[in-house]
């Protein structure tokens, strides 16, 4: 046993010279020239017995420009029991800036996304909403651990706007905050969560607010270049029903 264990400490302890980071890392970045596709897979539904069932494919393509540089954008398409419509979700562009990594990986970025498709009213699946968005995310590689921390900051304008406050404002700002914890081995296989908190109208009613936790299962058959998370979110925001959400997410980069 205690060989073992310290097989596995070495492991974790070589880990960071020997391989790149895994592409599932919560902090991965595509090198330069390199192209990185991102698919996530997600199904959600409510907790509470009242089936709302949305399935949910989206698709993201992104550029190192450089190695501390990556542009992207994405689209979806969804489906919603409950309302039996079934269309294109909004796509949205986003930068990543990488400004730190030595001894720790720091990030600043943005995305915009774009109401391009029918709303909920119109029959479709998308919010009606345009959202611009900017974030920071920090990591630490501690060896068979990552640790890290991602928070942002919204500004919604829009019919979604309006569902998510309680005085009908179309003009919101929105904040949310997550720290990660992932346990890996060379990189290959890792077994982590997440746990965050998300207000929404900040600076308004902030009348929906809560938290939400995530466990996630890594695996990286090619760990710079090809991996797969498996992983099941739950969130508990006030005032509106509980949800749960499973997914899958394959990155490959070329």
């Amino acid at each position: 046993m205690k060989k073992l264990l310290l097989f596995i400490l070495m492991l974790g302890f070589i880990s960071p010279f020997v391989l790149a980071k895994a592409v599932t890392n919560p902090l991965f970045m595509p090198s330069e020239g390199q192209i990185l596709s991102d698919t996530l897979v997600t199904f959600q539904d409510t907790t509470d017995g009242n089936s709302n069932k949305v399935y949910t494919l989206r698709e993201a393509l992104s550029f190192g420009i450089t190695d501390r540089l990556q542009l992207g954008g994405y689209i979806g398409y969804s489906k919603i029991d409950d309302a039996d419509a079934k269309d294109f979700t909004n796509p949205g562009i986003f930068a990543v800036l990488r400004i730190w990594n030595i001894g720790l990986d720091v990030d600043l970025g943005g995305r915009i996304e774009f109401d391009a498709f029918d709303d909920f009213s119109e029959g479709g699946v998308a919010d009606g909403t345009d959202k611009y968005g900017f974030f920071a995310r920090a990591g630490a590689d501690l060896g068979i651990f990552y640790l890290g921390a991602i928070g942002g900051l919204d500004y919604w304008d829009g019919l979604n706007a309006k569902l998510m406050s309680k005085n009908d404002d179309n003009k919101i700002y929105n904040g949310n905050l997550k720290a990660f914890a992932i346990f890996d081995v060379m990189d290959i296989v890792g077994v982590g969560g997440e746990a965050g908190y998300k207000v929404y109208d900040l600076g308004g009613d902030s009348y929906y607010k809560g938290y939400f936790l995530t466990a996630r299962l890594d695996i990286n058959p090619l760990p710079s270049r090809l991996g797969l998370t498996a992983f099941a979110t739950f969130e508990d925001i006030e005032h509106q029903d509980d949800t749960y959400t499973l997914g899958l997410n394959l990155k490959v980069a070329i």
